[in-house]
């Protein structure tokens, strides 16, 4: 468009004066609308290439599109088998995390029965330990079985070395 618009100025602002200048003139003005004219010609060829190509370029990115809504029938089956094995992964992780809540709360409840069982014994081994007297065994054991404390020609030492116990290989001795 702007070319010829450039070939109008050209054609509108030469002048026909004769003589030899004029004539030059003439031939650079042709020659000049010559060149704009080609120059033209060319850039509607490479225009026309362009469009060309884009137009190319839509029809195979339509076609691609085409053939990518289309799916096989293979990977359908593909795609199915995909997902019933995750469904079966996903159905055993939620069985083996239930399984395992399961037996939390079993050690929970277990750790609880183990600590109410030490607490009864605790209390039981109280209660034995407040009924038994002291005084009373002691007195006991003088009045109505006869028991009396040792005397000091009874009593033997043993001389034990650094040994945390001892072996005995015979009988204590009676006196």
């Amino acid at each position: 468009m702007r070319q010829q618009q450039e070939l109008q100025y050209w054609e509108s602002n030469t002048t026909y004066i004769d003589g030899n200048a004029a004539r030059e003139l003439q031939r650079e003005t042709r020659q000049r609308r010559e060149q704009v004219h080609q120059e033209f010609v060319r850039r509607q060829e490479e225009e026309r290439e362009l469009k060309k190509r884009q137009r190319q370029t839509r029809v195979a990115v339509q076609r691609n599109r085409a053939r990518s809504l289309q799916i096989s029938p293979a990977y359908v089956l593909f795609l199915t088998a995909t997902v019933a094995v995750m469904a079966m992964v996903f159905a055993c992780y939620l069985h083996l995390q239930s399984v395992l809540n399961q037996n939390v709360q079993n050690v929970a409840s277990l750790e609880t029965e183990v600590l109410n069982l030490k607490n009864d014994n605790d209390a039981v081994q109280k209660k034995i330990s407040n009924s038994v007297n002291i005084d009373n065994i002691r007195q006991r054991a003088m009045d109505e079985l006869g028991m009396a404390y040792p005397q000091e020609d009874q009593i033997e030492y043993f001389e034990v070395d650094n040994d945390d116990y001892m072996n005995q290989y015979e009988e204590i001795p009676e006196r």
